[in-house]
């Protein structure tokens, strides 16, 4: 099945495609319909079927159906592509100098955008074989109280080798960690990016 054009097999046993097949002794017979669902980009993602175990003349309605499913997934599955194409640009990790990079987080984070910040992190900062990594809070317009499962990760990746410096933490949110009762002693934090450079030695001047 190459075409854009739903595939329609009334009779699974006549058919040229499929009469020969060992899914089709198996099955016993029975009719399909296949409408292949293409990304935007062209990329053909898979196909969207349905099968009986019986003979059946595939209407037109029938075919308008499953064609405007495919067309509905197409547009779910691109959704869902560009979503995760905007975690990614949401959250880049910048390299500095070697064993030092900054992570400027902007925008509002939520449960979902959290997990997948852990875990970008931890990931990232390996590959890149980190020493430092700068995490600037300064962009940050709105937190839930997932937010502050990112302060544990300085645990984790103590244990990678990687010490965490945190900057640009505003009033608001540190009110916010000290109302939730958030243990930060064990976290560095600095008043801004320029402070926390020249901690792991890179100096600034004008």
């Amino acid at each position: 099945m190459g075409g854009r054009e739903p595939l329609v097999i009334p009779n699974l046993n006549e058919h040229e495609l499929t009469k020969d097949m060992d899914v089709t002794k198996a099955f016993g017979g029975g009719s399909l319909i296949g409408a292949p669902i293409f990304l935007k980009n062209g990329k053909k993602f898979g196909t969207l079927c349905g099968m009986d175990n019986i003979p059946y003349d595939f209407n037109d309605k029938d075919i308008k159906l499953f064609k405007s499913l495919a067309t509905l997934l197409t547009y779910v599955i691109d959704l869902d592509n560009s979503y995760q194409q905007i975690l990614k640009l949401s959250a880049p990790i910048v390299p500095l100098l070697k064993g030092i990079a900054i992570l400027p987080l902007i925008g509002a984070i939520d449960e979902e955008r959290g997990n997948y910040i852990s875990t970008m992190i931890i990931k990232e900062a390996h590959k890149l074989q980190l020493n430092h990594l700068i995490i600037d809070l300064s962009g940050i317009t709105d937190v839930e109280k997932e937010f502050f499962y990112l302060l544990n990760l300085v645990d984790v990746l103590k244990l990678l080798g990687i010490k965490a410096l945190f900057t640009g933490m505003r009033p608001d949110l540190a009110r916010k960690a000290i109302k939730d009762n958030h243990r930060l002693d064990h976290v560095s934090f600095f008043g801004n990016l320029q402070q926390a450079l020249s901690h792991v030695g890179i100096k600034l001047t004008v």
